[in-house]
């Protein structure tokens, strides 16, 4: 009789196992992650906390009351990984944004991996919801940056969805996002985060489309709009922009892109429209560490006339990686001590709050 029993009640476990692992996704580091559940849109009961939307003025991004807002920040790596990494700590979102806080920015890019978003189907609700929840509620705006690199029409480059149509992947990615935020006034899209390999005139196009299917679900807030050449040259936008209201501008600025090029690259198109330096960084003591010939440079060379540069043009930045391994990293290992990048960096934000 006991034996029949065991026999039962490991039958009975057996089926429970199979059941919670249908259930269950997978990261790609083995992370065990739970259904989350769905909610038609972003709502918060800390709403009014919340930095107000931004508008495209000329060549200012202002808020709802008219107050010019200079956007400076970082960039942490993808929430994916960073779950991955801190699988049991429950705090950690909220810690992330309230440690970005303190020093001094006002913004916090978040890069979405495509390969991320399409193997959760709670990725929206997992990640973005909770980080744009703490990042309101601490008076931070958020970029939500559909992080692929490559070419939106052939679907070829280093970072695009596989095995699914890459134009198709990036308009339902923005279909659902807009969709869930649009009445959120601390985010902003940034849709494509560095095409490649694809000319002007493409490029316009494919960016018109996106730009077209956030605004077809009411979302009014502003969106970002990178270049090709891994978004480093804005001078197709200088004549024949997107055809938006607010919209802001995106150039990715590193040491191998010399000074002498900055007014062609993006100067010229900060003097008719909002820009923003979604990408910056660079590499000096760590140099001999990284395969990445363009991240190296030092703050005497590179980041001091930039950031010179920048200020002179009103242009707002967000400085990558706030990490400890991702390329050029703010920290060094075990993220506790900054690099000398990271250092330059936290100053800058310091001196500006």
């Amino acid at each position: 009789m006991l034996r029949k029993v065991i026999i039962s009640l490991g039958i009975v476990f057996a089926v429970l196992v199979v059941a919670l692992a249908g259930i269950m996704i997978f990261s790609e580091n083995a992370q065990i992650l739970l259904p989350v559940k769905h909610t038609e849109k972003f709502t918060s009961d800390d709403i009014s906390k919340f930095p107000k939307q931004l508008k495209a003025e000329g060549n200012s991004l202002k808020n709802e009351d008219g107050e010019e807002v200079l956007l400076r920040g970082v960039m942490p790596i993808d929430p994916a990984k960073l779950r991955a990494r801190n699988k049991l700590k429950s705090s950690l979102f909220e810690e992330l944004i309230s440690d970005i806080n303190k020093t001094g920015a006002n913004i916090v890019r978040i890069p979405v991996h495509p390969d991320f978003w399409l193997g959760d189907k709670d990725y929206m609700w997992r990640n973005l919801s909770p980080i744009v929840e703490e990042a309101g509620k601490q008076g931070m705006y958020i970029i939500i940056d559909w992080h692929c690199i490559g070419n939106i029409e052939t679907g070829r480059g280093q970072e695009m969805p596989y095995e699914v149509d890459a134009k198709a992947a990036t308009l339902e990615f923005w279909r659902e996002v807009s969709s869930y935020f649009k009445d959120t006034p601390n985010v902003i899209f940034e849709i494509f985060n560095e095409p490649q390999n694809i000319d002007s005139d493409a490029w316009r196009k494919n960016a018109q489309d996106i730009v077209n299917e956030i605004r077809k679900n009411q979302a009014e807030q502003l969106i970002i709009v990178g270049s090709p050449e891994f978004s480093s040259n804005l001078s197709w936008a200088v004549d024949e922009p997107v055809k938006d209201e607010n919209v802001a501008y995106a150039a990715h600025i590193y040491p191998s892109h010399q000074s002498f090029k900055w007014d062609k690259l993006f100067g010229e198109a900060s003097e008719k429209y909002p820009v923003i330096i979604t990408e910056w960084g660079f590499m000096d003591e760590n140099r001999g560490e990284t395969k990445q010939g363009f991240l190296i440079g030092t703050a005497e060379s590179y980041g001091k006339p930039f950031m010179e540069y920048l200020n002179n043009h009103n242009i707002g930045w967000i400085a990558c990686w706030y990490d400890d391994t991702w390329e050029p990293p703010m920290f060094r290992e075990g993220n506790k001590d900054y690099t000398s990048f990271g250092e330059f960096v936290v100053t800058q934000l310091s001196s500006d709050k």
